[in-house]
């Protein structure tokens, strides 16, 4: 059972946390409403850390609530200021799928690289073309970032050119738990590659204060109601 006394004030903390990297005009309710209903969908494991009584458990606990605030936001800001989620990522989803193929399947890239005087040059953004040797380090180098798991299953997949399903045998796993893996390990070198600023993406001549979803509710029925 869930002790709400005790919820209540971690979940507005969390709100608070997770809007402190968006515009003021997102509205704090929705946010709180979208994490209730992320409680409700993980009633189990909220119990769990509440019942846990540490500190080490509540931390955890505010992390997830943070996490799910973010999750609301960032699909809110993109439809408010009319991007996709993908450009918030130097590297694009497809991109990485495409390079990791490069990078298992023609090992011998790298003979290249060892070729060229290698100085530091300014980042770029891959998607604008530039040093494919460079973008094809960088996802290599990211690969250090993933579990085993997500490693074995991107070693299946791209060296070896097993299937989604066939992948899932070699593993143990179903075909389903096998797509997740491999999605969570491209979502994992694609954080590990880094993400603009979300403040890039955004219009600048639309970032005045805008109505959160609450604040249009209430003017819509004002405007009818009267």
């Amino acid at each position: 059972m869930i002790d709400y006394a005790t919820l209540t004030p971690l979940v507005k903390k969390a709100v608070g946390i997770a809007h402190s990297s968006f515009p003021s005009h997102h509205d704090k309710g929705d946010t709180e409403q979208q994490i209730w209903v992320w409680v409700m969908e993980n009633r189990g494991t909220v119990a769990a850390l509440l019942q846990s009584g540490d500190l080490k458990a509540e931390r955890a606990l505010v992390s997830l609530l943070v996490k799910a605030a973010n999750t609301h936001l960032r699909i809110e800001d993109a439809a408010v200021y009319s991007y996709n989620q993908e450009d918030a990522f130097y590297y694009s989803a497809n991109l990485i799928k495409s390079i990791l193929e490069v990078v298992f399947r023609h090992e011998d890239w790298q003979s290249f690289a060892s070729a060229l005087d290698a100085q530091p040059k300014a980042k770029i953004d891959p998607s604008e073309g530039g040093n494919n040797l460079a973008s094809y380090a960088d996802v290599s180098s990211a690969l250090t970032h993933l579990s085993d798991d997500q490693y074995n299953a991107i070693v299946w997949q791209y060296k070896y050119g097993r299937s989604i399903a066939a992948v899932g045998q070699e593993m143990g796993i179903s075909k389903s738990a096998a797509r997740n893996l491999l999605d969570g390990a491209v979502s994992a070198i694609q954080k590990a590659l880094g993400q603009r600023d979300l403040g890039e993406l955004r219009n600048p001549l639309e970032t005045a204060s805008r109505p959160g979803t609450a604040a249009s509710v209430a003017a819509l029925e004002n405007q009818y109601g009267e």
